[in-house]
């Protein structure tokens, strides 16, 4: 196997572990019962619309323990979830240099098919 094969090995072995267990600072698992979600349906119960940054969503939902960048993978990893349990859709955009979260609550009789 060459370096860069190897390399690659070693990295798919990491993230492949890390989605398994939590890390050693005891953050939880990326799953749809991370607590992120929780305050996300919570925040979002009266609201229609909401855009921002991660860590604009962060701040707002007053989530100090989830970094910025598990906000963007749980929403892309879990984003159909999210949408037909809790008709949050989820869009996201890049302007120059952020990336934007667009959050959208349907009620059900609203749902996009």
């Amino acid at each position: 196997m060459d370096r860069n094969n190897e390399a690659k090995s070693k990295a798919d072995l990491i993230v492949a572990e890390a989605m398994q267990k939590p890390d050693r600072e005891g953050y939880p698992k990326l799953t749809e019962e991370h607590p992120f979600f929780g305050r996300l349906r919570y925040f979002m119960a009266d609201k229609s619309h909401w855009l921002g940054t991660a860590t604009d969503l962060l701040n707002a939902i007053n989530d100090t323990a989830t970094p910025p960048n598990t906000v963007t993978k749980l929403l892309n990893k879990f984003s159909i979830d999210l949408y037909f349990s809790d008709g949050i859709d989820v869009h996201f955009r890049r302007t120059n240099r952020k990336k934007i979260i667009e959050l959208y609550r349907y009620r059900r009789s609203e749902k996009r098919e």
